[in-house]
């Protein structure tokens, strides 16, 4: 038996449903192996921590830190290491983005650092973009997981810069390659996010439901849907999701915007 502690988290208000749907999606994930997931629990940071049990139980806890990671000490970490996150305070400070990647020192947890320059070369084609701007076109918002790769760090300071993975990179750009609109929904269910569209008469308006974590999704809109014309209609039914917008008509603007001013 093998206790791993992942970095997929729950919400104050959702913590059964959190368990129902992890142990949902990995029962599926560990079908062809002979592993059970005896139970999954939360630590006082809200982390799932899942039990393994079975003759495959090793390949189950390297299939659960590949795509869910785990809690790493910064001594552990290098250059170029691919690393399971989530955006935290978005918007707080101006000169980048935090990241929950579960990293620990020997007296701290420490946020990883996807800083604006970094932002900028991998969504703006380096043009000098204001860090909200970014934020606003790409959908952006506390909790939102992906994954990340590890530039630099700091060991003397406890610090670690990220920047977004390649697979993170084309995930994001998917949707907006077909020129649609989507919104990102933080903290909640599948059921609460139907059960929401229903009730604002917009369920006609998405194409397809998304999961991206255990209660967070990308809700792809169908072509010509404004995404920010439906967190109003949404939000008060979600009560305290986090709701953002993905809009490829910004992220188009990002650029757009500088090469007008440097002409």
């Amino acid at each position: 038996m093998q206790k791993i502690i992942t970095l997929e988290k729950t919400y104050i208000v959702a913590k059964h449903s959190s368990e129902k749907a992890f142990t949902y999606i990995l029962n599926k994930e560990f079908e062809n192996l002979d592993v059970k997931v005896k139970g999954i629990s939360f630590t006082k940071e809200r982390y799932a921590e899942v039990t393994l049990e079975g003759e495959d139980e090793e390949i189950a806890k390297n299939i659960l830190i590949k795509n869910y990671g785990t809690i790493r000490s910064i001594g552990d970490l290098q250059e170029g290491d691919a690393i399971y996150g989530r955006f935290r305070e978005v918007g707080e400070v101006k000169f980048g983005l935090f990241i929950d990647c579960g990293i620990t020192s020997t007296t701290q947890n420490i946020d990883a650092l996807y800083p604006l320059f970094e932002m900028r070369e991998q969504l703006t084609q380096g043009k000098k973009v204001p860090l909200m701007n970014m934020v606003r076109a790409y959908g952006f918002i506390d909790n939102l997981p992906m994954f990340f790769e590890i530039i630099k760090k700091q060991v003397l300071g406890s610090k670690v810069w990220v920047k977004l993975s390649e697979e993170s990179l084309k995930w994001l750009k998917s949707a907006l390659k077909e020129k649609k609109e989507s919104l990102i929904i933080c903290g909640t269910t599948r059921r609460m996010i139907k059960h929401a569209l229903i009730g604002s008469n917009h369920a006609e308006d998405i194409e397809v439901i998304e999961r991206i974590g255990l209660l967070e999704y990308r809700l792809i809109c169908k072509r010509g849907t404004r995404a920010d014309g439906l967190i109003p209609e949404l939000g008060y039914l979600l009560g305290r999701a986090k709701i953002g917008a993905q809009v490829p008509s910004r992220v188009k603007e990002l650029t757009k915007v500088q090469k007008e001013a440097e002409g």
